[in-house]
């Protein structure tokens, strides 16, 4: 699957975007956005502890975060999700992501 860079060409060429896509296409990372959603919680919420280990505080910039939320969209909407809500607050202080859209597999949508 291919990102779809639509706004976010610039940011994704010019920060590390290829490399942020693969990061979050990755099985595990898929898996712990899936159990997020399960548990009613924002997909992207817990990969932030990841996502500053691997690249720092960069990635703390709003419009690399805002990316990264546009490519949990694209990867969860090809894993059978849709958007349930978007803007829910994340309440951890020291989550990089103070709200993100939380996601329900295509069928439980009400």
């Amino acid at each position: 699957m291919d990102y779809r860079q639509e706004r976010y060409k610039s940011t994704f060429e010019n920060e590390g975007g290829k490399e942020i896509w693969d990061f979050l296409n990755q099985p595990e990372n898929v898996i712990r956005m899936e159990t997020a959603t399960f548990l009613s919680r924002p997909a992207i919420e817990p990969l932030s502890p990841l996502l500053l280990q691997r690249y720092g505080e960069g990635v703390r910039k709003d419009r690399i975060k805002q990316m990264m939320g546009h490519m949990v969209r694209q990867i969860m909407e090809h894993n059978g999700y849709v958007l349930q809500q978007g803007n829910v607050k994340i309440s951890s202080a020291d989550n990089i992501f103070a709200r993100a859209s939380r996601y329900a597999r295509n069928n439980e949508v009400a």
